[in-house]
């Protein structure tokens, strides 16, 4: 059972709400397997011309630009309700055999979330997967191995690993970093993203549209699909999303936490003083699109985040920046460099569609 805290606001006190009956119901698993897959979620063309006051057609064909050239995907309704499904994040360091199996390992399987190439020490693979708990994780590596969905090797498992609640999110905002394209726009040094120029109306629209704007969900399409009223689609998705199991619909970059052509940077940090200071400016900060309290290794760490830049250089930058606007605060320091190149997969819709085709598939069997 899940239990989200509401505000009372005629008392003043918070209640629990029950959660589990609108994750209970065939009806709201249909609906969002479909709107998180991005089935009847479209782009208003009409409105988003309005606002930019631009021809419909103009708009049109900088939007299929930004599809056809994979800067951003198809919008979707965000699936919130990963992260109360599964509250523990993984980030594992593991050393993968090269082979079929791991490939289809990493694409398929219902808890990884994404997958980046690189070497250090003796590990290939940076994993990220998402949980119940502690106990669920082992029991799935167990599992891995003793199905040999990951062949054993010696040295190749076991793995290094860093639990992370994801209610101690302190930043998750995927679509920040259009603030560092924006920046290197008017710096030049940037001018395209996958050969598209980033000219004012095209840098526009990518803004809107990583940010929700101008975004409409077709009820008629879904309700057909479905064999519902639309009235019933338009009202079950509001309730929904109300009760934060959704977000409003937005378009994600291909690599979600990341923009094509930048690099992700994960960073262990230690802050050894003014904590609260340094974590409010990295709030503030674009470059950072996730950002996690943290206890990890033998505890010389207390901060994970993932951060993007242009250019390493860029990053090496900043960091002397952040270093010299609160000195002696920065303590440890370590920092995992992902190149588009080294990205294996990131898929946070399949394991959202993963969980939601899962309860759906519970519920059928019990009938």
């Amino acid at each position: 059972m899940i239990y989200i805290s509401v505000k009372n606001y005629k008392n003043g006190n918070y209640i629990a709400v029950f959660m589990t009956e609108l994750l209970n119901d065939p009806i709201n698993l249909k609906i969002l397997n479909l709107i998180v897959s991005g089935k009847g979620v479209e782009i208003n063309l009409s409105q988003l011309a309005k606002k930019l006051n631009k021809n419909r057609k103009t708009i049109k064909n900088r939007v299929n630009k930004l599809f056809e050239n994979n800067i951003i995907n198809k919008p979707q309704y965000p699936f919130q309700q990963l992260f109360k499904e599964y509250p523990l994040m993984v980030i594992s360091r593991v050393n993968f055999l090269r082979d079929k199996n791991t490939k289809h390992f990493i694409e398929f399987d219902d808890h990884v979330f994404g997958a980046f190439f690189f070497k250090e020490e003796e590990y290939n693979t940076l994993m990220i997967s998402f949980h119940s708990n502690v106990c669920s994780h082992v029991q799935w590596r167990d599992a891995c191995i003793k199905n040999e969905v990951i062949p054993k090797r010696e040295g190749g498992y076991p793995q290094e690993v860093i639990y992370l609640g994801t209610g101690c999110f302190e930043k998750y905002a995927p679509s920040a970093s259009i603030k560092v394209i924006e920046e290197n726009l008017k710096t030049k040094k940037q001018k395209t993203i996958r050969g598209v120029d980033l000219d004012d109306l095209t840098f526009e629209i990518l803004t809107k549209l990583l940010r929700g704007d101008s975004i409409k969900t077709n009820e008629n399409l879904l309700a057909k699909e479905l064999n519902f009223h639309r009235r019933t689609i338009d009202k079950r998705i509001k309730l929904l999303y109300s009760q934060g199991i959704i977000g409003r619909p937005v378009c994600f970059f291909p690599r979600v936490i990341v923009p094509p052509e930048y690099i992700l940077v994960k960073s262990l940090i230690h802050i050894k003083n003014k904590e609260d200071d340094v974590i409010k400016a990295l709030k503030n900060d674009p470059h950072i699109t996730w950002m996690i309290k943290a206890v990890t290794g033998r505890g010389e760490f207390n901060l994970v985040l993932f951060s993007t830049f242009y250019k390493i250089e860029d990053h090496l930058e900043w960091q002397e920046e952040l270093d010299q606007r609160f000195p002696d605060c920065i303590g440890a320091l370590k920092n995992t460099y992902l190149s588009p190149k080294m990205t294996f997969s990131i898929d946070p819709e399949f394991t959202s569609l993963c969980v939601i085709q899962n309860k759906l598939k519970q519920l059928e069997e019990k009938k």
